[in-house]
């Protein structure tokens, strides 16, 4: 009985040790400031290449400690059909960004991309594969 009590002592440890992923979906109270910021990063970037203003459609936004990862579709903000080049399929945006320091940064965003590119980028920064779920 004892060595079964210790065994689920050491399993619950183990699991606080594990990071814990928050939906961001919907903006609560509890989650506006970090998830305007977040949201805020990528509609910079976004103007920078498309020099439009986005608002998002957010389907997934998923936050841990270190990482957020983003999809969603953007809708310009003055409600005008969104501007892009021939090739583009609009107007889906996906990205993932890291905490650094407290702040957000861009690892990787695209906009209006024609294939599924963020396939496995969990294996290559290393980031658990629930966050994109």
């Amino acid at each position: 009985m004892k060595k079964i009590l210790l065994t689920l002592a050491l399993l619950v440890s183990l699991n606080s040790f594990g990071q814990v992923i928050e939906s961001f979906k919907k903006k609560t109270s509890g989650n506006a400031k970090e998830r305007t910021l977040i949201l805020d990063i990528l509609r910079a970037s976004l103007y920078k290449d498309y020099k439009q203003e986005f608002i998002f459609v957010v389907n997934t936004l998923n936050v841990s400690s270190q990482y957020a990862w983003f999809e969603g579709t953007a809708v310009r903000k003055d409600r005008r059909q969104v501007e892009t080049d021939d090739y583009d399929d609009c107007c889906h945006v996906e990205g993932l960004l890291k905490r650094n320091y407290g702040k957000w940064y861009i690892v990787a965003l695209e906009a209006f991309s024609t294939d599924v590119w963020y396939d496995g980028i969990w294996d290559d920064y290393n980031i658990p594969r629930a966050l994109f779920n």
